[in-house]
């Protein structure tokens, strides 16, 4: 299977470089993609001897994300992880770094942050509440994003995952996404107001992972979405389509490994219930459809459902 999967992963890296590339579009939803941080600086010409203007440059350099989302249960990789009512605190700082723009690149910025899961639900009998039992997962990233030729982007990650409670032993994650914004395909006349369907491919290679193989996993996916128009408000829809498939990550039931771990679709709706006053505030909600390769030993039972409501801002 390692035959098959890093010469695909090789090609999803170069393919980029004669295609022109970037991680996901530029319109900048919320997880999953590698916007450019804030805004170029101001033209130096025409900001020269003004102090107000180099200052706003700096500022735009930088772009901090805070964000929590309730989930129902906790699925990645279409394994579930913990399968209470889980609270997912996140923050994530990037700085755009312009002067790296070159050629076909643009839009270069550097990436840190973290993210976590808390349990809500009551603990169970016998474990002492007030440990950190609840504190399943907690990691650190950081990474670079950039944009190929406008239609590409490009993210690169490093994850140290790490786990509080001891639920896990901590290990290392290096993540490769490449996505295709087609926007431009659709012409003048798109079926619905800003389709598109953002077809990305997400690897991922595990380093030192404790007590078996580190394993290489992909994660081909379109997203077809749109904007509705609710009054003086519009509400993002995107519908994600994905397949799991791993060379030895998801172990079988009964021994062995398999290839292919999963599918996933679902519904996400994302706005700004506020754009005048609070335009940095934006509010998610949806569920996920969870349908796993009944061989594997996910912890999912023939199907199931997440359901996700979350806000972020960002400054």
């Amino acid at each position: 299977m390692r035959q098959i999967l890093l010469p695909a992963l090789t090609l999803a890296a170069a393919f980029p470089t004669t295609a022109e590339a970037q991680e996901n579009s530029a319109e900048k939803t919320v997880q999953g993609e590698s916007p450019a941080a804030g805004g170029a600086p101001a033209d130096p010409e025409a900001s020269e001897g003004t102090e107000d203007a180099d200052a706003d440059a700096k500022v735009d350099r930088l772009t901090l994300t805070l964000g929590a989302t309730l989930v129902t249960s906790y699925i990645s990789r279409g394994l579930v992880f913990a399968a209470e009512a889980s609270v997912q605190p996140s923050a994530r700082l990037s700085v755009a770094v312009p002067e790296l723009d070159t050629g076909p690149v643009s839009d270069v910025s550097f990436h840190v942050g973290t993210w976590n899961n808390i349990k809500i639900e009551p603990t169970p009998g016998g474990v002492d509440p007030d440990d950190f039992n609840r504190f399943y997962e907690d990691d650190v990233y950081a990474g670079i994003a950039f944009q190929l030729a406008e239609d590409w982007s490009v993210s690169a990650t490093y994850y140290r995952y790490g786990s509080i409670s001891g639920a896990f032993a901590s290990y290392n994650d290096f993540e490769l996404i490449v996505t295709y914004d087609d926007t431009k395909l659709w012409g003048d006349t798109p079926p619905l107001k800003n389709f598109k369907l953002s077809p990305s491919l997400r690897s991922v290679q595990e380093g030192s992972r404790p007590n078996r193989r580190d394993a290489l996993y992909l994660q081909p996916s379109i997203t077809p979405s749109f904007d509705v128009d609710l009054g003086a408000t519009s509400v993002h829809v995107a519908v994600p389509l994905m397949l799991g498939l791993s060379d030895h990550y998801y172990d079988g039931r009964e021994g062995g490994t398999y290839t292919f771990g999963y599918f996933r679709t679902g519904v996400q709706f994302s706005g700004k219930p506020a754009p005048d006053t609070l335009p940095g505030l934006t509010l998610s909600a949806g569920a996920d459809l969870w349908i796993p390769n009944t061989k594997v030993a996910s912890g999912i039972d023939g199907h199931h459902i997440v359901g996700s409501l979350g806000l972020s801002w960002t400054h």
